[in-house]
C-alpha cells in the first residue's frame, strides 16, 4: 500500500490535550470556582449545598470539600474522560459539565490533584500528578487509586486536593470575591460556602430602582421569550459586581456581559440577569463561550450577536434615564451649594494629582536616556478629536481586531491595557459600535478627579471611590454625614470638615487602589506609605481652609 493510499486520522495527545485546558486557569480564584461550582450543582434534591474552601499558603495546596451527591467508580470513569459529556446534561438537565474541565483545572496552579469522595456507602480516593500527565504515552493518562470502593458510613460528598501549587502565593480577597460575584446564579439554592474564616454570601447591593425588558418578535425568535431585568444600585458596585449575568439554565452562569457602558457615567451601578438557554440549545457548530471560564460570550455565535446588542441597548437606555435624573436634581439650590463644596474639594485633590503626575514627569523626562522611548509620551490632553467609531453598544457594525507586539503579555509579564477597538458602522454587522466625537468634533473633557455628594443609602459606607470615571461619592444618607448636614447648611464648619475629611481619606486610598492596580505585587508597607503620604499632603494644602472655617 502506498503512503497516498493510508488512511489518515485525527489523533490526539491526551496529556497535551490535558495541560492545554489547564492554560486556560490562570488565577487560583477561576480554579477554585470550577470545584466549588461542581459542590453547588451536584447535590441531592433538596440538599442545602454546603462547601468548605480551605488555602493552606504554608503546605502550598488548596482543599475544597462538599456535602454534594460525591462519585462512584462509574462517576470517577466519567470525570476523567477528556471531554467527556456531563450525565445530567445527558438527561436534559442543563448545566456547567459542557467541556469536562474539572480534571484539568487543578493544573493551571498546582502539579497534583487527589479526589477522595463517598456516594452511597462506598469511598473512593484517586490521584493524578504532573509527572503522571507529562510521562504518559498520550493515548491514555493512568489515575492513580488510593481507595476502591471501601465500604464506610460517612455521608456522602467529596473533598478536592490542589497541592504543590507553582504559584507564588495564594490570595484570599480575590478568591472571596469571585466566589460571591457567581453564588448570585444560585441564589433559589440558598448555598453555603466558607473560604478560610470568611462566609461567603451572594451579597445583592441595595437597590434604588429596577426595570424588565423582552426582546422585540425578532430578537425572540432567535433568543427566545427571555426576560432581562436591569438593576440600578444606590451606590457604584465594585467591577466584580457590575454588569448582567448571563445564565443558560439555572445555575449555568456562563458570562457577564456589561457591553461598555462600565466606564461611562452610571454605567458602574447597573447589575442584573438574563437567562438565555438558547445559548446551549442553538442549532450551530460556532460555541458561545470557550471552555476558560472567562465570562465573555463568543460575538460569533447567531444567538450572542442578538443578546448582546438587546443587552447593550437596554443598560443604555437605563444610563440615560440616570444621567437626565441627575441633571435635573442639580437645578435645586441645596444641590448647587453641595456642588460648589465638592468642586472646591476636587480643586484641591487635583491640584495635588497634577502636582505629583508633573513631578514624575520631569523627573522621568531628565533621566530619559537618548533613544529611550519608554515614558517619552504624555497623557492624552483635553482637545479636540474627530468623529469616528470604536466597539460599544449602541449600533451594529464592524470592528477591527488590533494587533500588538505580543500580544497578550505586557510588560515584565503583566497584561497589556485594554483600549478600544476601532469600529465601523455596518447595518449588517456582527458587533455593536458607539460613535466617539460625535458629528463634526468633540472636545474630550480633561483627566482628574470628580467629588459629588449623592444619596447612597443608610446601609452604604460614608464614601465610595469609582475608578472607571475617578470619582469621590460622598454619601448624604450615612448617619455622620446626615447629622452633619442636620439643618440643611452645607456652610456649616462641621459639615465641610467631615467633607474634607471624608473625600481626603477616599481620595488616598483611590490613589493607593490606582498604584495596586498597576503593580499588584507591591508590598503591603509600600501601598501603606503611598497612602498616608497622600494624606498628609492634601491635608496639609487643605490647612488654610480649615483654619478659615473656624474664625
Amino acid at each position: 500500500m502506498t503512503r497516498a493510499n493510508t488512511e489518515i486520522k485525527v489523533r490526539s495527545h491526551v496529556g497535551r490535550d490535558l495541560l492545554a485546558s489547564a492554560a486556560s486557569f490562570k488565577t487560583e480564584a477561576a480554579v477554585i470556582w470550577e470545584y466549588v461550582v461542581n459542590s453547588l450543582q451536584y447535590v441531592e434534591r433538596g440538599v442545602t449545598p454546603r462547601v468548605d474552601v480551605r488555602l493552606d499558603a504554608g503546605r502550598r495546596r488548596i482543599v475544597v470539600s462538599d456535602n454534594g451527591r460525591g462519585m462512584d467508580a462509574a462517576g470517577l470513569h466519567n470525570f476523567f474522560t477528556m471531554h467527556g459529556e456531563n450525565v445530567d446534561r445527558l438527561a436534559g438537565r442543563p448545566g456547567r459539565g459542557k467541556f469536562g474541565t474539572g480534571k484539568a483545572a487543578a493544573f493551571g496552579i498546582a502539579n497534583r490533584l487527589t479526589i477522595d469522595t463517598v456516594r452511597e456507602g462506598r469511598r473512593n480516593v484517586v490521584t493524578l500528578d504532573r509527572q503522571m500527565i507529562t510521562s504518559s504515552g498520550g493515548k491514555e493518562i493512568p489515575v492513580r487509586w488510593l481507595t476502591r470502593e471501601q465500604a464506610t458510613t460517612d455521608k456522602n460528598g467529596t473533598t478536592v486536593t490542589i497541592d504543590e501549587l507553582v504559584i507564588n502565593r495564594v490570595r484570599t480577597t480575590p478568591v472571596i470575591e469571585y466566589i460571591e460575584r457567581h453564588m448570585t446564579a444560585f441564589r433559589g439554592i440558598s448555598p453555603e460556602v466558607a473560604v478560610n474564616n470568611h462566609v461567603c454570601a451572594a451579597r445583592e447591593p441595595e437597590i434604588e430602582s429596577e426595570q424588565v425588558f423582552h426582546p422585540t418578535p425578532s430578537q425572540a425568535a432567535v433568543l427566545g421569550p427571555v426576560t432581562l431585568t436591569v438593576k440600578v444600585a444606590r451606590a457604584p458596585l465594585p467591577e466584580q459586581e457590575q454588569g448582567i449575568a448571563v445564565t443558560a439554565g439555572a445555575g449555568n452562569l456562563v458570562a457577564i456581559e456589561t457591553a461598555g457602558v462600565e466606564s461611562k457615567e452610571f454605567g458602574s451601578y447597573l447589575f442584573g440577569e438574563i437567562d438565555v438557554t438558547a445559548l446551549e440549545t442553538y442549532d450551530t457548530p460556532i460555541e458561545p463561550y470557550d471552555s476558560s471560564r472567562s465570562l465573555e460570550l463568543n460575538p460569533q455565535h447567531p444567538v450572542v450577536a442578538v443578546l448582546v446588542p438587546f443587552v447593550g441597548s437596554k443598560l443604555e437606555m437605563v444610563r440615560g434615564e440616570l444621567v437626565k435624573r441627575a441633571k435635573e436634581e442639580r437645578k435645586n439650590e441645596q444641590s448647587r451649594r453641595l456642588a460648589s463644596e465638592a468642586q472646591r474639594i476636587a480643586d484641591i485633590l487635583n491640584d495635588d494629582f497634577r502636582m505629583v503626575r508633573q513631578r514624575l514627569q520631569e523627573i522621568r523626562a531628565a533621566s530619559l536616556r537618548p533613544g529611550d522611548a519608554g515614558n517619552a509620551g504624555g497623557s492624552v490632553q483635553s482637545g479636540v478629536v474627530p468623529e469616528a467609531w470604536v466597539e460599544g453598544t449602541q449600533a451594529p457594525g464592524d470592528t477591527a481586531h488590533r494587533s500588538l507586539p505580543n500580544e497578550g503579555q505586557g510588560t515584565r509579564g503583566r497584561t497589556p491595557p485594554e483600549i478600544a477597538k476601532p469600529s465601523q458602522p455596518n447595518p449588517s454587522g456582527l458587533t455593536a459600535v458607539d460613535p466617539i466625537g460625535g458629528e463634526g468634533q468633540k472636545h474630550r473633557p480633561r483627566g482628574g478627579f470628580t467629588v459629588v455628594y449623592r444619596s447612597l443609602g443608610q446601609n452604604e459606607d460614608r464614601s465610595r471611590y469609582d475608578s472607571p470615571t475617578l470619582t469621590i461619592l460622598i454619601n448624604l444618607d450615612h448617619a455622620v454625614v446626615r447629622a452633619a448636614l442636620d439643618e440643611g447648611n452645607v456652610e456649616d464648619p462641621v459639615f465641610r470638615r467631615l467633607s474634607y475629611e471624608i473625600a481626603f481619606s477616599e481620595y488616598a486610598m483611590g490613589l493607593g487602589y490606582e498604584v495596586f492596580k498597576q503593580d499588584p505585587n507591591i508590598p503591603a508597607d509600600d501601598l501603606l506609605y503611598e497612602v498616608r503620604s497622600t494624606l498628609n499632603r492634601v491635608a496639609a494644602a487643605a490647612a488654610s481652609l480649615y483654619k478659615a472655617q473656624a474664625q
